[in-house]
């Protein structure tokens, strides 16, 4: 369950008396939210499984829904009150190579201590700029490398064996490129799951589906994200390494002129989307050394100029706006 101290949290670093060292640091003050995060793998792969009479009420009592959510939606072994969920689930746990993968969880993530406390943080600025929003319960599970984040209402759950380090063997043995890799590790977890929770408030529903929009939805959840975490690295904000954030600053104004020269910003091909978009080795149309989705990195900078242009425009305001064309107009963007 998450418990709300409602006490006054300074969210911000003030340098020599200058101001906020970063645009999304916010001389503000808010409701300090705590996280405690319940973990469902521990309790699933340490239980005695001669009582799983027992077991299994305990489990439906102490997570809810989203123990449900975990047996249908996850590990796909059926809802707990049928009649083969039990050793459905006796055979889940007895797996080895669920066990391998729980003992591997057991040694990278044997504390959650650092991710709650950036969660804390997040959903701090999250309770400021949004009030009268629900805090998510959040908890972490051994998912079978299926989802990362589950997000449903008032549930934020973490997918432990997707966050076992870059060089975990278990991700080359399924065969994973390395970009795909790239993100598995723990530090990442604290703005995908910010990311993932914005995009479950905030989802796509612009009527015009041309890569414009989407590229500036992807922008709006980068700010987003960024917002609720500003001490966090870029790098870890989009994904990137250091490498590929350094080609994408360096090359900003390339990327803008080779979307106009190419007249991409208005293409609804599903397909030239999808390319540009989502996770890949790099973008299309670009070199190798480029990353993937750096048109979503190209429609935070967007966001950014549009935001500084209005600055009255309020966080609640950017979200819920859906005219990425008025946005990309008023934000007088010209790398």
């Amino acid at each position: 369950m998450t418990n709300r101290i409602f006490s006054v949290l300074a969210l911000t670093l003030i340098l020599f008396g200058c101001g906020p060292k970063n645009p999304y640091e916010k001389d503000i003050e808010t409701q300090q939210i705590t996280i405690e995060v319940k973990r469902l793998e521990k309790d699933l792969f340490t239980a005695n499984l001669d009582s799983l009479h027992r077991l299994i009420p305990d489990m439906q009592e102490k997570y809810g829904r989203f123990f449900e959510l975990y047996n249908t939606g996850v590990i796909n072994i059926g809802a707990s009150n049928s009649r083969s969920y039990p050793s459905n689930l006796r055979a889940f746990l007895n797996n080895y190579d669920m066990n391998q993968t729980y003992d591997k969880i057991v040694e990278v993530h044997s504390s959650m201590e650092a991710a709650e406390k950036k969660l804390q943080e997040g959903f701090s600025y999250y309770r400021h700029y949004f009030p009268e929003k629900t805090i998510p319960a959040v908890y972490t599970y051994l998912g079978g490398f299926n989802q990362s984040i589950v997000v449903a209402d008032s549930i934020l759950a973490i997918g432990l064996d997707k966050y076992l380090g870059r060089d975990c063997k278990f991700y080359d043995k399924l065969g994973w490129a390395d970009y795909r890799q790239q993100d598995m590790h723990p530090a990442q977890i604290p703005t995908d799951c910010m990311r993932a929770w914005g995009k479950s408030e905030w989802p796509f529903t612009d009527s015009t589906d041309n890569l414009l929009s989407n590229m500036l939805y992807r922008g709006k959840l980068l700010y987003f994200t960024k917002s609720m975490l500003p001490h966090e690295h870029d790098t870890l904000v989009t994904s990137f390494s250091k490498k590929e954030l350094r080609w994408c600053r360096q090359n900003e104004a390339q990327i803008w002129k080779y979307l106009i020269d190419h007249k991409l910003l208005y293409s609804t091909d599903y397909m030239t989307i999808n390319k540009m978009i989502n996770p890949a080795p790099f973008t299309s149309g670009f070199p190798q050394s480029s990353p993937g989705q750096a048109i979503n990195w190209l429609g935070w900078k967007i966001i950014e100029a549009y935001m500084e242009e209005k600055s009255s425009t309020t966080l609640p305001a950017l979200m819920k706006d859906q005219n990425y064309q008025r946005m990309l107009n008023a934000s007088k963007y010209n790398p």
